[in-house]
């Protein structure tokens, strides 16, 4: 499989519990039976991407959804659903962290917000825990799109070849494997642990 020097984490479901397809279609009010299908959708929204990237505010971010999705639920009920949709860390999200050596330079690549990100952080306390961040809201770039793995291993200055990323999404994990990156599809922690494991990463 090639030398490792970089482990990269995606958050949503690899990490962080975004508590499955229904809770994400009882928050977006879409159907759940497509999982794959659902979030294709998330990812090509003009307004999940204006957000991530940090261009618009949260109420923005609602009233360009809610008409994307024809909704007519109200603005305040969808925003307080957003806020709360990360449930927290699956459970041994930390523990499998501190099970890699430190010779590996941990990071993260996350889509993500200004509604969840200081939530991802603080409140479950995932500040500290690596090396590296790279959050869309403050590259001004989103998954998966070239653009922000360029801006990651740029500024890594490491060769793609050498870094692993684990990702939920398959969209992703193409993009990342065009570039030259081992990009594995992940989900939870068990299935993290296992894929770790396959790259002697952890024993």
């Amino acid at each position: 499989m090639g030398t490792i020097d970089v482990v990269l984490f995606d958050l949503g479901n690899v990490l962080v519990d975004l508590g499955g397809s229904e809770r994400f279609s009882s928050i977006f009010q879409v159907n759940a039976k497509d999982e794959s299908v659902m979030w294709e959708k998330w990812l090509h929204s003009p307004a999940v991407k204006a957000f991530d990237r940090g261009l618009i505010s949260l109420e923005q971010f609602a009233e360009g959804l809610l008409e994307e999705m024809q909704s007519d639920r109200s603005s305040k009920e969808f925003i307080q659903a957003f806020i709360d949709w990360p449930v927290g860390l699956f459970d041994g999200a930390k523990e499998l962290l501190h099970q890699i050596p430190p010779v590996y330079h941990k990071a993260v690549l996350s889509n993500t917000n200004d509604a969840h990100w200081g939530r991802i952080l603080d409140e479950m306390g995932l500040a500290g825990q690596f090396h590296s961040y790279f959050a869309s809201n403050q590259e001004g770039h989103v998954k998966p799109d070239d653009k922000i793995f360029h801006r990651v291993i740029d500024d890594l200055g490491v060769a793609p070849e050498r870094i692993l990323f684990l990702d939920d999404n398959w969209l992703n994990i193409e993009s990342a494997r065009k570039l030259g990156m081992h990009g594995e599809q992940v989900k939870g922690v068990e299935c993290a642990r296992k894929i770790l494991y396959n790259y002697n990463i952890i024993a």
